[in-house]
């Protein structure tokens, strides 16, 4: 499963560090504009920002919500269990602290 929270600023970040959240850096990355979290992985406990890109991907010609949209409609870039939150308000009632 992966949970997206479709906004990403420094306050969002503080608001999820305060709820016990580790950041990942690439949620500082200037395209992130999306945060992630896969509540049920042990491998990747943390928020990640989601947007970005590298030269591999050959997305750099898409915006950030163009390469989202690319990514959300291919199979297997994420998973196929979603959950979306508007806010990040949203998001910590259901996920009010991460899980150790």
């Amino acid at each position: 499963m992966v949970v997206f929270i479709k906004q990403n600023s420094p306050e969002i970040r503080e608001k999820l560090q305060d709820a016990g959240y580790s950041i990942c850096h690439c949620a500082l990355f200037v395209d992130a504009i999306w945060l992630d979290y896969h509540p049920d992985s042990n491998l990747c406990k943390g928020i990640h920002g989601v947007g970005y890109t590298d030269e591999v991907e050959g997305l750099l010609d898409l915006t950030p919500e163009e390469r989202i949209e690319t990514w959300l409609s291919r199979d297997g870039h994420f998973d196929k269990e979603r959950e979306f939150f508007d806010t990040v308000e949203e998001f910590l009632v259901k996920y009010p602290k991460q899980l150790k």
